[in-house]
């Protein structure tokens, strides 16, 4: 099992969501073996079982253990009589687990005992209470993640070019790079007419401000744009070393600066920008806003 054992399988297993049996059995073998061994686990060897206490015990079971699986109980029922996890009769009736199929044994023998439930609800709140660690440290950050006096004027600098992304098509996002009083980066958003994904305006003004200096470092600078940075955009931040990051409105589907991951808090990663948020936000969010609006409108 890549040289896991069962047991820290499940517990990086049941903390995801939305996970289905097909996807697993495609090709994570390690992986259905040991979700299809916890579900087998969920009776007794030996104990026959009616159709009705079948699904009874398996519902209760995805409702608790197996709360990570994107399935129901007849699937997962189907699944664990075709992978002879357990035996039917030959008219459906009684139902029974069986021991014979070798390959699950490693995962039978390793989760045998345990008490699933409790190590996946373990697992689960630690999650929680980690997203709940981050959001505090978030919350709580340093006094000088505060706007200063130059920001707002860096900001329209920024929206400037967000309208001329608009101009253009393209989601209006504006973006500058400022070091030592001078922009030395501008970029607006442009995947569609560059036809590159990565054409985030942020992207595209790291670039112009490390070919300005020569160098694909840019310690002390700061870096402006009108809309959260993604996960992307967050990661080339970082590897530029960019020192300050100053964005307009948040971005509830993809924002890395706390809205759905908070990248610049996470400690183990080696570079911690300074993170300001809110500089203009009704108007860089308004921009957003009244584009997709306009496209909605056109489409109906």
């Amino acid at each position: 099992m890549r040289g896991e054992d069962p047991l820290s399988l499940w517990r990086r297993l049941c903390v995801r969501s939305g996970v289905s049996l097909g996807g697993l059995q495609s090709g994570r073998k390690d992986e259905l073996g040991t979700v299809l061994a916890g579900a087998a686990l969920a009776f007794d060897e030996g104990v026959d079982y009616t159709e009705a206490e079948v699904n009874a015990k398996l519902k209760a079971w995805l409702d608790g253990p197996g709360a990570m699986l994107a399935t129901d109980h007849v699937e997962l029922r189907r699944t664990l009589v075709d992978m002879r996890l357990l035996g039917r009769d030959g008219f459906g009736h009684a139902y029974a687990r069986t021991s014979d199929a070798e390959r699950f044994r490693p995962a039978l023998t390793g989760l045998a005992g345990i008490d699933l439930g409790a190590v996946s609800a373990e697992a689960r709140d630690a999650v929680v209470d980690a997203r709940a660690a981050r959001k505090h440290a978030w919350e709580q950050r340093p006094e000088d993640a505060r706007p200063d006096a130059g920001d707002e004027r860096w900001m329209r600098e920024a929206i400037a070019l967000a309208r001329e992304a608009q101009m253009r098509g393209e989601v209006p996002i504006g973006a500058i790079v400022v070091q030592d009083g001078r922009v030395t980066g501008r970029g607006g958003n442009a995947p569609i007419e560059n036809s590159d994904p990565t054409a985030h305006a942020e992207i595209l003004a790291l670039r112009e401000a490390a070919s300005a200096t020569g160098n694909y470092r840019l310690p002390g600078a700061a870096l402006y744009v009108t809309i959260e940075p993604c996960v992307m955009c967050a990661g080339a931040i970082m590897h530029a070393r960019i020192a300050r990051v100053v964005f307009g409105a948040r971005d509830a589907k993809t924002g890395a600066c706390g809205s759905v991951v908070d990248l610049f808090a996470e400690r183990r990663l080696n570079h911690h920008a300074t993170v300001v948020a809110g500089v203009l936000a009704g108007e860089c969010g308004a921009l957003v806003s009244e584009f997709f609006a306009t496209r909605r409108q056109a489409a109906s």
